[in-house]
């Protein structure tokens, strides 16, 4: 079962439990949501968060009982699964970053830094000022040499 017949399960076994006709979803389009059902389509995530506001449910509750259908795992394993995955991201400290970067605003275009970013450039630096080629500095921190030319033009070694 892909995804969108595991969603169409879901979507059409909650609304036929609420007594919903597909007429009374109307905001989605009859159509669109007999295509949602029979799981010929895949949905935005626009669509899943209307199409759960509709079903008054949380847009999670229909992506971890679809998941869970696809597992072939009952709804309280999956949520058992999605619980152990979100205390990781607690633990692992995730949960502040994606706060921090919420708080930021608009997230700065191009490819995110990757962790360790700054302490790598630090030690480019400091090794440059060492006197270490670039070729060294690369193998020592396990990076591209572009990499480590990039760091050292963001990050110039001192000038003596």
């Amino acid at each position: 079962m892909d995804t969108a017949e595991a969603l169409a399960v879901v979507v059409r076994g909650i609304r036929r439990g609420q007594g919903l006709s597909q007429e009374d979803i109307n905001s989605i389009g009859r159509s669109h949501l007999s295509r949602i059902e029979r799981g010929e389509v895949s949905i935005t995530l626009d669509v899943l968060v209307r199409l759960a506001g509709i079903l008054d449910l949380d847009p999670a509750a229909l992506v971890l009982m679809a998941t869970s259908l696809q597992a072939h795992e009952s709804f309280s394993d999956g949520l058992k699964r999605l619980s152990k995955q979100l205390t990781r991201i607690k633990k692992a400290g995730i949960d502040l970053e994606i706060e921090s970067l919420v708080r930021a605003g608009k997230l700065p275009p191009g490819r995110p830094a990757r962790s360790g970013a700054a302490a790598n450039a630090l030690e480019a630096s400091r090794l440059k000022n060492d006197g270490v080629p670039v070729v060294e500095i690369a193998a020592r921190l396990e990076l591209s040499e572009a990499t480590v030319r990039r760091y050292l033009k963001k990050n110039p070694p001192d000038q003596p």
